[in-house]
Formats: C-alpha cells, sequence, structure tokens
C-alpha cells in the first residue's frame, strides 16, 4: 500500500504539476494543491496538514525564493525543494542558503522520489529533535522554578566561594542571591567562633572525599544577627572542576523551641510537685520522680497502669465521673485528691488535670500536677487549696546532642551510684536499670559510628580462629535449635591487626544475617583460610587490593540474593526484611569496620541457592599480642596528681569526682589554654594528663604535645566518642598511647588510669604524639 503525501505545489504550470505528481504516483498516493501567488499559498499553508512544499525557482508572480521567504515569516517548518527547467549553479546556491532543502531540474525528476525519501526522513529527525529541545528546555524551566522558589536555601560552591545562590538562601543571610554569587566565601557568613570548624569539618572533608556530610553551624546575617544552620553538602564536578552543592537551612527558632523543652523537661523532673502524663483511658505513661517518692509505688509497677492504682476508696464514682468528664470535654480539672500510698498510708493531693492537644485541636493525653499537701490538711482543717498549677505544655523526647557526653555522665553516675548502695537496697535495681539503659544506648552510638566509619579503633594483632572461637557459644545462643553452627577454621590461619570488638561485630552481624536468610532451618558455616590477591583478582574485583589475607567466610543455605538485592546489600537502612526484624544497619556497620581495616568483602548469592560472605583482613606478620590479667582496682596506686581537660562540664564533673572518691589529686579546667597555665604552675607536680581528643581551638594531641615538649615523664591518656582525624589518632593509638572511649563507667576510668601510670615510659610516647592533629 503507497504512503498518502499531501503535497503543495508552488508552480505556475499545471502541466508542469501534473508531471511532478505522476513521477511521485510510482512510490506514493499524492494529494496535491496547486498555487501560483502569495496569497493563495498563504490561504494553503493557514489549511495546513501538508507533508512537503515543491516551488518553481521563477514564475510570472511568485518565486521559489519568495515562497521560502513567507513560509520563514509564517514559522512554518516544512521539507521545501527547489525545481526549475533551468538552474545555474548560482541560483541553486541561493535557493539553499534561503534554506531550500533540495533543487532539482524538472527535466531530472527521476532525483525527486528519493529526494522526497530524504527529506521526509529529515524532517522526522528535526521534529523529534525539536520536540525533545523544547522537553528539556521545559524540564529546565520547571527545575529552576523549583530551586527559585524552594523553602530551603540552595548553593554550589567551587573554592569556597559561592557559584550559586537561590533566594532563600540569600533571605537567609538578608543578602540578594547576586550579591553572594562570585563574591562572597561561605565562610564569610559563618560566625568567626564556628570558622574553623566549617572549614576543617565540612569544607575539607567535601573536597578530600566523596561522601555526603550534614553538619550544623552558627552564621551571621548581613545585619550581624546570628543564626543557627542545618547544611547538607556533597561533592560534585562542575566544568570538570571539583564543586560543593547543597542545601541549608536556619533552624534558629527550632534550636530556641528545644532549648524551651529542654527547660521543661529538666523542670518537669526536678520539680517538687508530682506530675502524670496518661492517655485517654487513664493508663499512666509517665510519670516524674517526685510523684514516685510520694506514692511509694516504683516507676515499673505504675507505668501501663490506671491512676485508679492510688484510689483510697474513700472518694465516690460520681466524684470521678465529673472528673473523667470536665478532661474529657477538654477543660481543666482543679481540686483535691484523697489517695493511698503502696504502703497503705492514706494521702491529700491537690491536683491540676488539663488536656493536652495536638495541632488539629484533638485531645491526646492527659497531664496531671499534683502537690501532697496532707500536713496542710492536718494544721489547717479548715483551709482550702486556692492555687491552681498551670497546665505544663506538651512534653517531648530527649534532644540527639553530644550523645556519647551524655551517655558517659549517665553511665559514669550510675556506676557510682551502684556502687554506693547496698545490694540489698530496692533502689539499687532502678539504678542498674539505667545503667543498663545507657549501656544499650552506647551499643547503638557504636554501630552509628561503625558504618559511618568515625569510631576510633583500638587495634591489636589478633589470632581470627581464637576469637570465632571465643564467641562460638553465644553464636549458637543467637541462631537457635533450628540452625547447626559449624566452624571450619583453617590451622594455619594467619594474623590480623584489628579492634577485637569489631572483628566480634562482624561475625555476629553475618551470622544474624545468615540466620534470617535460613528461617525453616539448616547450617551456618563460619570458616578461615589464607589467601593470597594477585593483579588478576583486584582487576577482577573492583575495591580490593593486591597482599595477603585471612579470609573470614560465612556460608548459609538460605533463599539467597537476587543481583538488585547484591547492588544494595551495604546501603545504610536497606533491609529486605519484613517491619520490625530489623534496621537495615548490620550489613552496612559489617561493611564500614571492614573498609576501615583496609580490608574487601565479596558476595556469592544466587536466588535459592543460600548465600556467601567473605570477609579479607590483611594479614600481618607481627605477633600477637598476649591478654594480660585484670588487675584488681584495689592496688592502685592514687599517690598522683592528674591535670584533666575537657570541655563538656558535664564529663569533666564525672571524672574530677571519680578521681577525687578514689583519692587521687586532681586539676581540672574545661580551657586547654587554661590547661597549659595550670600545668606551668604545677608542672612538678602533675603527674598525668587525662584529656579530650576534640576541643574548641587546641586538640588534646595539641595540647599532649605541649606539656610534653615541658616534661618527657608526663604520662597522657586520651578520652573521646570520635576525633576530626581518625587514621592519625589511630596511627598514635597503635604507638602505644593509652586512650578510653566514651561513654565510659567510672571502673573503666579508673582501670584506665591505673594502666597509664604504670604504662611504659612517656619518651616513646611523646614521639607518637602527631604535630599539630586535631
Amino acid at each position: 500500500m503507497k504512503h498518502p503525501l499531501r503535497i503543495l505545489i508552488v508552480d505556475d504550470s499545471p502541466e508542469d504539476a501534473v508531471l511532478i505528481v505522476r513521477h511521485l504516483q510510482k512510490e506514493f498516493a499524492p494529494i496535491y494543491e496547486r498555487v501560483e501567488t502569495p496569497e493563495e499559498m498563504e490561504a494553503a499553508l493557514d489549511r495546513g496538514g501538508w507533508h512537503l512544499v515543491i516551488s518553481d525557482y521563477v514564475m510570472p508572480r511568485f518565486s521559489g525564493p519568495g515562497a521560502l521567504q513567507l513560509m520563514h515569516e509564517r514559522g512554518v517548518d516544512l521539507p521545501f525543494i527547489m525545481v526549475s527547467g533551468q538552474m545555474g549553479e548560482d541560483a541553486a546556491v541561493e535557493a539553499m542558503r534561503a534554506g531550500a532543502h533540495d533543487y532539482l531540474i524538472k527535466d531530472r525528476l527521476s532525483r525527486l522520489i528519493p529526494a522526497i525519501k530524504r527529506e521526509l526522513r529529515e524532517a522526522v529527525v528535526r521534529r523529534e529533535r525539536r520536540e525533545a529541545e523544547e522537553a528539556l528546555s521545559a524540564t529546565e524551566a520547571r527545575f529552576q522554578s523549583l530551586v527559585e522558589q524552594s523553602l530551603v536555601g540552595i548553593f554550589m560552591l567551587q573554592e569556597d566561594i559561592f557559584i550559586y545562590a537561590n533566594p532563600k538562601l540569600g533571605s537567609i543571610f538578608g543578602y540578594p542571591p547576586e550579591h553572594l554569587i562570585e563574591k562572597r566565601s561561605i565562610l564569610d557568613l559563618v560566625a568567626p567562633d564556628d570558622q574553623i570548624r566549617v572549614l576543617t569539618q565540612f569544607l575539607r572533608p567535601l573536597k578530600e572525599g566523596s561522601e555526603p556530610l550534614h553538619f550544623f553551624f552558627r552564621g551571621t546575617r548581613q545585619d550581624g544577627a546570628a543564626i543557627d544552620l542545618e547544611v547538607n553538602g556533597t561533592r560534585t564536578l562542575i566544568n570538570g572542576s571539583d564543586a560543593v552543592i547543597g542545601t541549608l537551612l536556619d533552624i534558629t527558632e527550632r534550636r530556641r523551641a528545644e532549648a524551651e523543652l529542654s527547660k521543661l523537661w529538666r523542670a518537669v523532673e526536678q520539680s517538687p510537685v508530682s506530675v502524670v502524663i496518661t492517655d485517654l483511658q487513664g493508663y499512666i505513661e509517665y510519670v516524674n520522680p517526685k510523684f514516685i517518692e510520694v506514692c511509694g509505688y516504683p516507676e515499673h509497677e505504675l507505668i501501663g497502669k490506671k491512676t485508679s492504682i492510688l484510689r483510697s476508696g474513700t472518694m465516690g464514682d460520681e466524684f470521678y465521673r465529673e472528673l473523667w468528664e470536665t478532661i474529657g470535654s477538654g477543660k481543666e480539672w482543679h481540686g483535691e485528691l484523697h489517695n493511698r500510698k503502696k504502703n497503705g498510708d492514706l494521702f491529700w493531693e491537690s491536683c491540676s488535670i488539663s488536656a493536652v492537644k495536638n495541632p488539629e485541636g484533638q485531645i491526646t493525653h492527659f497531664v496531671g500536677v499534683k502537690e501532697d499537701i496532707t500536713e496542710r490538711k492536718l494544721v489547717v482543717d479548715q483551709m482550702r487549696q486556692v492555687q491552681k498549677m498551670e497546665a505544663v505544655g506538651q512534653l517531648a523526647g530527649g534532644i540527639a546532642h553530644d550523645f556519647n557526653n551524655l551517655l558517659t555522665v549517665i553511665n559514669g553516675y550510675s556506676t557510682l551510684l551502684i556502687r554506693a548502695l547496698d545490694e540489698k537496697s530496692p533502689m539499687r535495681k532502678e539504678a542498674e536499670q539505667i545503667l543498663r539503659a545507657g549501656e544499650r544506648a552506647a551499643d547503638l552510638t557504636r554501630q552509628l559510628l561503625s558504618f559511618s566509619r568515625r569510631q576510633i579503633m583500638e587495634p591489636r594483632v589478633l589470632d581470627i580462629n581464637r576469637q570465632v572461637r571465643s564467641v562460638q557459644k553465644m553464636l549458637e545462643r543467637l541462631i537457635g535449635e533450628n540452625i547447626r553452627l559449624v566452624t571450619e577454621l583453617a590451622p594455619d590461619a594467619g594474623l590480623v591487626r584489628m579492634d577485637p570488638g569489631q572483628l566480634e561485630q562482624i561475625v555476629m552481624n553475618l551470622v544474624v544475617n545468615a540466620r534470617d536468610a535460613s528461617d525453616t532451618g539448616g547450617v551456618i558455616t563460619v570458616s578461615t583460610v589464607n589467601r593470597e590477591l594477585d593483579e588478576g583478582y583486584t582487576h577482577r574485583h573492583p575495591g580490593s587490593q593486591t597482599g595477603d589475607y585471612v579470609v573470614l567466610s560465612v556460608t548459609d543455605r538460605g533463599q539467597g540474593m537476587t543481583e538488585e538485592v547484591k547492588q544494595r546489600l551495604f546501603e545504610p537502612f536497606f533491609t529486605t526484611k519484613e517491619m520490625g526484624r530489623g534496621t537495615g544497619l548490620g550489613l552496612a556497620t559489617v561493611y564500614g569496620i571492614v573498609k576501615q581495616c583496609g580490608g574487601y568483602i565479596e558476595v556469592i548469592s544466587e536466588p535459592g541457592q543460600g548465600a556467601r560472605f567473605d570477609i579479607y583482613l590483611p594479614r600481618t606478620e607481627q605477633e600477637a599480642e598476649s591478654q594480660g590479667e585484670r588487675q584488681s582496682d584495689d592496688s592502685i596506686d592514687t599517690d598522683h596528681t592528674i591535670l584533666v581537660v575537657e570541655d563538656e562540664p558535664g564529663v569533666l564533673n564525672l571524672v574530677v569526682h571519680t578521681l577525687r572518691m578514689r583519692g587521687f589529686r586532681v586539676l581540672e579546667t574545661t580551657d586547654p589554654e587554661q590547661g597549659i597555665v595550670l600545668f606551668e604552675r604545677h608542672a612538678d607536680e602533675i603527674d598525668m594528663l587525662l584529656t579530650d581528643v576534640v576541643m574548641p581551638f587546641m586538640s588534646g594531641p595539641t595540647l599532649a604535645e605541649h606539656l610534653l615538649a615541658r616534661k618527657p615523664t608526663l604520662k597522657v591518656l586520651f578520652m573521646s566518642g570520635h576525633t576530626d582525624n581518625r587514621t592519625s589518632f589511630e596511627k598514635t593509638l597503635e604507638k602505644g598511647m593509652q586512650f578510653l572511649p566514651k561513654p565510659f563507667a567510672s571502673d573503666a576510668l579508673i582501670r584506665k588510669v591505673r594502666d597509664t601510670l604504670q604504662g611504659t615510659g612517656s619518651q616513646e610516647a611523646a614521639r607518637a604524639i602527631p604535630g599539630g592533629s586535631n
């Protein structure tokens, strides 16, 4: 079937038009219209539907170039072929320059069909290209509009200079966007006290690595006002050069609200009156310490119970019905309650109960503020309670700020409290619950630090077989009775240098992952073997390095994995497990630890064929380190003076309190420069420096370097939850320096202080300090 073709022929000769159409009938089913004046051509173009235009070059009242010009003026884009009885080379060139797609001599119309086919194909290409360009232009316009109208500040930097800033970014700092671009460094907008932090912890890491960064700092507006900012940045390439693209939020109001919530929380916890929060049915969700003190019930006997647990039976049902009707309608209730303590004693409370509402105005909880007025009732029987307590607003959970320091304080004081309490004391169990909760929070913090590769390791030379055997019994209990654990440990497996806790974490996470993949039972095999990786292997496995390795393998016969799952296997928070069975942190943690140790991971798995994880850990020729017996804490010589430098007051107070309780003499400061002043005054007395690693203006290693230069025999103990320059600091630890990771308990602190004081000479330690490390 011939392809229909609608042709507009511009020619003063009907015979020539018919001749053209006859030639085309060999390949097409042509439908044509002939015009010979500009007016006729305009009318035909208005009707539209043409596939191409064929025009004579010269006519009495019109011309081919004139027809081309008319099409251009009307914005018509159609293939245009010029024909003529006689067309010289100059005329042909002129026609093509004017925009004709081809030209033909009338006695050579045999070229017409190939020319039309070619032009039709090119017209399709041109149309598709034009549509693509229009779509791209529309997309770019939408993207530009999205960025320009964003409620988040968006910027791009090269060499710390703004090369783009959207209007929102300018409004955050009080500048027009054009005032920032190529005129200001981002450091110009940072508060002076935070400029070093932004440079060393945000801009420099982005230049040196490809990992996105999330960061908080203080900024300065054009009017001089200080603002709190949250920034996300990632490294990219623009025109072949390194650049940073990021988003920025003004969180000043959020920080203010968080500070207010923190004050409210402390006020409630330390309040001299009882505070209780219940759900809509009256089940207790929170009580403060004063509430527990007054009623005599421990917290675990109150949470989840109804407030009726305190009813004395002396007040009728009608009283409580009216109370619930009042607060259920959203009104506050004020009155007195006659309640009973756990030991049976009756007591009077003045109580104010109000509804807690969400932003939509719906009641979600009730909060009661109560005061024990028993003594007042006894003294003045006729006196009634007139003071009405204002409702405490909605309370929120804690603030995610400096977890390691907070956990150090919590765990440290919990340990001190437990040591001070008699084993038969009922409060000892409560203190132990606090300590266990703090330890679980510390475990989570360490896990998060592991996959982000910011955890400080204490590497040792380890026998990998011995480490696997040490956790074998625990692993067998962990996987359950329906799965069998098999170990195939090569007797000649080499030694590795890494943190023993992290090695155990690798084994446990991989075995737990294998267990979850083997729901119906089966066998999990843990094996070790030596292996050398050559260039052929590393070429086939990007990311691996040549060298000698000990391979730790965990194999299961479970459900296996698809290629798509394997591609995302080590992404943080990625999991194929159902809700509630995993956070997606386990394998991400394994990946972070292995990469931190300079190792490599290979995963072999197919759907239905189980999986094998091969962990390549670099071998070391050093001898395994012996695990010396722990000395009794009672054997510590406390006749020493210790200089403690810690910028977090809570941690400083805990450390100083713990050391002084054990008999040490302590000099303390939160300022490293003040620490130098104290040392200069008491250099002859000070035996040891106990310092945080990361502090404002001067790091712990830098402070230690200054002091060791003055007193080479000085002992040094570092403490930190993480460090800005982890690699450099771990090299320090490898050369014998002592380190205490946060959070730590009081007993761990005392043991580390003892080990430091009884350790090797400080001449070696002095050489281990990296100059200027931050």
